[in-house]
């Protein structure tokens, strides 16, 4: 099974503050990922987004990702953008093309169009534009609240 982390689910994951149920639900998918030996693809420019951000530890993160069996750092090649420009120009009618703007297209579409040529299934996302671009190329998102709650880190309330 292929997969796809888009930069809303790689900044959750490495920023390491982050507690509680969002924390819970993305440490899961990673482990559940792990133990089914999925490919965790990673779009460049879904990587650049969580560069920028990352500050000292932006060598670490990309030493992490690139040297990890579990992810593969993908790169908007010839063929993404052969598929990109087929895809935008087939899913959009050209007042929505004119409609979008150039870095949305620059990103979410390429990261969709990187996923699209790796045979990726699913992308993990809570990017709106990621979702419907990735609709309309029959591409299954999952936004991080709606990923299973691990049971153990559910909040017990006492009723009594």
């Amino acid at each position: 099974m292929r997969v796809a982390f888009d930069a809303t689910v790689l900044v959750d994951f490495f920023h390491q503050k982050h507690s509680g149920d969002r924390r819970a639900r993305i440490d899961e998918l990673v482990a559940t990922l792990s133990k089914s030996k999925a490919q965790i693809i990673i779009p460049t420019p879904a990587l650049t987004e969580v560069l920028i951000r990352a500050g000292k530890a932006r060598a670490e993160i990309y030493s992490i990702l690139s040297d990890s069996s579990a992810f593969e750092i993908a790169p908007f090649d010839g063929k993404a953008a052969l598929e990109c420009s087929i895809l935008l120009k087939n899913a959009l009618s050209a007042k929505e093309q004119r409609g979008i703007a150039k870095t949305k297209i620059k990103f979410d579409w390429q990261i969709v169009s990187i996923a699209a040529t790796r045979q990726v299934t699913t992308i993990y996302s809570d990017d709106k534009d990621i979702a419907n671009a990735a609709s309309r190329m029959g591409i299954k998102v999952i936004r991080v609240s709606d990923l299973t709650l691990p049971p153990k880190s559910r909040t017990q309330v006492d009723l009594c």
